[in-house]
Formats: structure tokens, sequence, C-alpha cells
């Protein structure tokens, strides 16, 4: 080789490392100036079946320190245009429509999120079908699609999600005492119903909601009281379509108490950053296929170095308080995604 070629190879070289470089920060700018905004994608009010005016419910997710709202009643789409007072205050309100179909008996309920307008339930001669036809009467309308409450009235099971097309969000975390959430009496809980998911190969990210009826009176356990379940949206910043686009992406995390500072995947590693909050311990699970669970770790800076032979990874945070987070999956080859 003479010492053109040489000298060519070098530059190439070189270029081709400072183009990753600057990949790199470019990357790395993008996600710092990002941030973590909270909200709720689940709510009604007395358009349905709430106690309380639009209004006093969009107060009282503002005086907690949400950041985004998105009202959800049975049948109709509440007009948000003059309902925020707050919108110059770090605050904004996302249209919405828990869209209410059924068959035999079973309650099929899909929320549309950013939904411009009402639509009416289109019903189906299955379960699958009913979801289905709704599902894409909200998409072709530009609405975010997210799963409610499956197990309630245990109405959708693991086989009806698999079959569905493409659902983004399902409820993992509905916190109504009715929504059956975790596992017991031989039936499986929404995390066990989300890893089989994953596991066929259907990649929908997990939220926690209030679904919340009640605001007035006290808050007992029987009632749907606000407050109990959310998501954190990591976005640009605070509108509707950076937090939709967030949502679309998985760049988010739901809790019920627990704070992340950070999460962050390489083709490596997949890593939280958890906040203290008072003397609270935090464990943290890796889990995997089916459920497995690949790895626990105590303390604030969990991380799990892939191994390669994994389909997806995802982490769950428990608190000495009862609290959690769950974040979303990743997964390590994309062709194993639907």
């Amino acid at each position: 080789m003479n010492k053109i070629s040489i000298t060519k190879n070098r530059t190439v070289t070189i270029l081709l490392i400072i183009s990753s470089i600057l990949f790199s920060a470019k990357v790395m700018m993008s996600q710092s100036t990002k941030q973590w905004y909270k909200g709720q994608t689940h709510a009604h009010s007395n358009k349905s079946d709430g106690d309380s005016f639009p209004r006093q419910v969009v107060r009282w997710y503002f005086e907690h320190e949400y950041n985004f709202l998105v009202l959800t009643d049975h049948y109709t789409v509440t007009d948000i245009t003059y309902l925020n007072p707050y919108k110059d205050q770090n605050f904004i309100l996302i249209p919405g429509e828990e869209v209410t179909d059924t068959f035999e008996k079973k309650a099929l309920h899909v929320n549309a999120i950013n939904l411009k307008s009402t639509i009416a339930a289109k019903h189906g001669s299955n379960v699958v079908e009913t979801l289905q036809n709704d599902i894409d009467s909200l998409i072709a309308a530009g609405a975010i699609t997210q799963l409610n409450h499956p197990n309630w009235l245990w109405s959708i099971t693991v086989d009806d999600i698999i079959k569905l097309k493409n659902v983004k969000l399902m409820e993992i975390y509905n916190v109504n005492r009715d929504s059956n959430n975790f596992s017991a009496g031989g039936s499986p809980g929404m995390e066990e119903v989300w890893d089989r998911v994953l596991s066929a190969g259907i990649c929908i990210y997990g939220v926690a909601t209030d679904d919340t009826h009640d605001y007035e009176g006290e808050f007992r356990i029987e009632k749907a009281y606000p407050g109990k379940g959310w998501v954190m949206v990591r976005a640009t910043e605070l509108t509707i379509e950076a937090i939709c686009d967030a949502l679309n992406k998985g760049d988010f995390y739901a809790s019920t108490g627990i704070v992340l500072n950070d999460i962050s995947t390489t083709s490596k590693e997949y890593k939280l950053e958890i906040k203290q909050l008072g003397d609270e311990k935090y464990t943290t699970q890796f889990i995997g296929k089916n459920g497995e669970i690949l790895k626990t770790e105590f303390g604030l800076t969990p991380v799990y170095m892939f191994k390669n032979t994994e389909m997806y990874v995802r982490a769950r945070v428990t608190s000495t308080n009862g609290v959690i987070a769950i974040t979303q999956p990743f997964f390590l080859k994309e062709k194993q995604i639907e």
C-alpha cells in the first residue's frame, strides 16, 4: 500500500470517528433538553359518571402539581378551548374520550388521547373484532389508543390482546378497587398479562392511571379518587404534540409514588436513577421474557448489563412504603416486535 492510500484510509477513519462523536453529542444534547412532565391519561367529570364539573377536575390536577391532564369522559369529548385557566402555568389539557363498547356484558373500553371530536363505539361480533373496530376508528381520527382495565369484570384476556393491532398503551395499574391489578386466585395480574403480550412480540407501553370518578367527600378505599397512579413523560416541551410524541415512542414511565431522575438504555445496558424520597429503600427488578426476573438490585442506581440473549428487558421499582414504578420494555432486536 502506498503512502497516498494510507493517508486516505487514515483520513476516512478520522472522519468516521469525528462523525460518530458528533452524532453521540447530538443525541446527548437532545436528551438533556428534555424534561419530565407528570400527567393523567384517564379521568372523568360529571359530563359522564364523575361527581365534579370539568373545571373542578382540572383545578384538582393543577393544584396537585400535574403538568397535563386528559379528560376522558364516556361518549363525549370535552371542549378544552376555554377550560384551562392555568395554560400559562406549566399545565396543559389534552382532549380525549373513553370509547365505551361492550360484547356479551364484557366491558370493552379504549381511551382516545388527543381526539378532536366524539367517536361512537363501532361494535363487533366478538371481543377482538369489537375492540379492533374501535381502535381502527380512533387511529383514523388521529388519536393515541389506550386499552383500559382489561381485568375489570375479567373482560379482555391475554389471547384477545395478542390478536389486536396498533394498540399503543395499556393500563397496567388502573388504581381502582375493581380493576384486579394483581395476580391472585389463579388469575393473572396486569403485569403478568403485560409480560405475556410482550413475550408474543407485541410492543405495548404500560401506564398507571387514576380512572378518577370521585373528587368530593372522603377518599375511601371503595372510591375512585385522584392522585393514585400517573405517568411521567419525558418530552422536549409541554405541548400536546410533544407529550403525544413521547407517549407514542414510550419515553415515559408509570408510577404510584416513586420518582425516577433518569432512564437510559444503550446497546449494552438498561440503567435507572431513582430519586431518594424520605428514608425509603428501593428494590429494582429487571424483567424479561415470560416475566422472568433477570436481576434484582438495591439502591438508587440499578443497572442491567445485556447478555444479548434477552428478548426484551423492562424494570419494576418498589419501595418500602409500598409504591411502585414500572418502565417500558426495551427490545434487543427490533425484528421481534410487531
